[in-house]
């Protein structure tokens, strides 16, 4: 079969017929240049979904019906078994669709129809009760950064997406290490800090969890960094409690102490990776009424490299990169989700809109998730609400509130 889609600025618009029909040939029609800048992208995604397509291209004058009615007129004379995705286009493209398609409408030889890109539904545009068999199309988070152009980089031991493991144990330490942030986010991260600190310049260890420094070492780095050295004893005496740290020495000169496991570490060593993780964590667990999964993947600490190009640190060149909290897909809509544990201003919301824009186009769904919004006045609070609004970007505010079927039903209702 070969499909005709209108080439469209939203990359999902003009994907979407090749994941659910898997046709032999693409037939894109609109101007020249963004045209062929997406070849290799769509040639490569693909690719990547076993898809063997052969990809056509024809420009057209976009501001001339003519030109386009013939364009079109071609296409239905020269191709068999075709079907028009009117999914994308401009209006005056889909005026010449009409026009082609009343010329031919007796003849049979035109199919049209649409996809609903947030619910997958395929609509009979030509009212003749046939469809193309489609499969009923889901990206990944790592299809979904493809289809755009990037690339999710892989966890280096020093940057990347690291893959966590969800077993019963890690799900446990998690759901304490919230119990005992969530009393006082600020003092978490505090002392969370100090620990990355202390994980950095380790001055000796026996291995890659245990850590040791000099206090008045640390302090200073700290210090230069503009940051404060900060010893909650509460905090660690719970870390301690539940076995997260073990084998603590706490002398005048010295602190020394061993990380429960890896995955343990990375949580108490970045601040916000563990409100990632029970995002994360609620996402995964998240269910539909008949029981299957809510979201088709989640995906925390996603880092992207915009143009799937890794360059050498050496390179002139240099990466354009970010790093996303939480990103979840639901068939081909994706939901990029922001996660602070703590005071959050509004050029959160401008750098979330700006990669969910690159990355979903109209179709993204944008989340912030935080304990705190905006500043500290009912002024402030109400500004930053009305930005998030006007960038349609969800709210789940003073999450370290919420028990913990409150935050789960956030989560799992983010696509309500």
């Amino acid at each position: 079969m070969t499909i005709v889609e209108f080439f469209d600025g939203v990359s999902i618009v003009n994907m979407a017929s090749c994941l659910a029909i898997k046709p032999d040939k693409i037939i894109f029609i609109g101007e020249k240049k963004p045209m062929k800048k997406q070849e290799s992208v769509y040639l490569r995604f693909a690719n990547a979904h076993g898809v063997d397509v052969e990809f056509g291209f024809k420009p057209i004058n976009k501001n001339s019906v003519e030109q386009i009615v013939s364009a079109l007129t071609e296409i239905v004379e020269t191709e068999e078994n075709c079907a028009f995705d009117l999914t994308g286009g401009e209006d005056l493209v889909l005026v010449a669709m009409g026009i082609v398609f009343e010329k031919y409408r007796s003849t049979g030889k035109i199919q049209m129809h649409r996809f609903n890109v947030r619910t997958g539904t395929v609509y009979d545009c030509d009212s003749d009760g046939v469809l193309p068999d489609t499969e009923p199309p889901k990206l990944t988070v790592k299809d979904n950064i493809m289809l755009y152009g990037g690339t999710v980089v892989s966890y280096n031991g020093n940057k990347g997406t690291y893959e966590w493991v969800f077993d019963d144990d890690f799900e446990s330490d998690l759901k304490t290490m919230w119990d005992i942030c969530k009393k006082n986010p600020g003092l978490w991260n505090s002392q969370i800090g100090t620990f990355s600190c202390i994980s950095e310049t380790c001055t000796k260890a026996m291995s890659q969890l245990e850590v040791s420094a000099n206090k008045a070492h640390i302090e200073e780095v700290m210090n230069s960094q503009k940051h404060k050295y900060v010893w909650v004893s509460g905090l660690v005496k719970n870390f301690c409690r539940y076995g997260l740290i073990e084998n603590l020495a706490d002398d005048d000169d010295t602190v020394s102490f061993a990380f429960k496991n890896e995955q343990v570490k990375l949580c108490l060593t970045k601040e916000g990776t563990l409100l990632e993780l029970m995002v994360l964590l609620h996402a995964k667990a998240a269910k539909e009424k008949d029981g299957s999964a809510r979201y088709d993947d989640a995906v925390n600490g996603v880092y992207i490299d915009w143009d799937s190009t890794i360059h050498d640190i050496s390179e002139e060149e240099k990466d354009t990169e970010n790093e996303i909290d939480v990103v979840l897909t639901k068939g081909l809509v994706p939901v990029f989700i922001s996660c602070k544990n703590g005071y959050v201003d509004e050029t959160e919301l401008y750098k979330l809109n700006t990669v969910s824009e690159k990355f979903g186009g109209p179709y993204a769904q944008k989340v912030l998730v935080a304990s705190y919004f905006g500043k500290n006045s009912i002024e402030g609070h109400k500004y930053f609400v009305q930005r998030a609004k006007d960038m349609k970007i969800q709210l789940i505010e003073n999450v370290h509130e919420l028990s913990e079927e409150e935050f789960a039903k956030k989560i799992k209702n983010i696509l309500c």
